[in-house]
């Protein structure tokens, strides 16, 4: 863990897609990140937190406070309670699931760890993706 630079997880898809609560500002949704992890040691995910956008438009942010093993060249999901502009996720959403490929962009903190000693890590992302095909997976 202090010997090397940690690999960045590579991202693989969005699982277990499930709406919490729909409301008129705000919607909330559970969701799993599917990801491979390709460094050789294994770590615990503690807890992550940050903020994602769509073509550029805020969307929300997420929360993941479950604590997660990281097994070593192996893939791994994370649990993730995601709380959305409903306005904005709505009109982004409805594009996407009609087959445009849009950006999505990911920033935030995550506290990793091995024998109980915890950094934070930078979480980003960006990547073109077709929504519809994320959720299929």
């Amino acid at each position: 863990f202090s010997c090397g630079k940690l690999a960045e997880p590579e991202f693989r898809g969005i699982e277990n897609f499930k709406v919490g609560q729909l409301g008129v500002k705000e919607s909330t949704f559970t969701l799993d990140l599917h990801y491979f992890n390709p460094n050789k040691s294994g770590l615990k995910l503690k807890q992550a937190e940050g903020d994602a956008w769509m073509d550029g438009n805020y969307l929300g942010h997420f929360t993941m406070d479950t604590l997660i093993n990281v097994p070593p060249q192996n893939d791994f999901r994370l649990p993730i309670l995601f709380k959305a502009a409903s306005g904005q996720l709505l009109n982004n959403s409805l594009l996407s699931l009609l087959g445009k490929e849009s950006l999505l962009k990911v920033e935030g903190k995550a506290r990793v760890g091995k024998g109980g000693i915890y950094i934070r890590y930078p979480i980003r992302y960006e990547g073109k993706h077709n929504l519809g095909e994320l959720l299929k997976k």
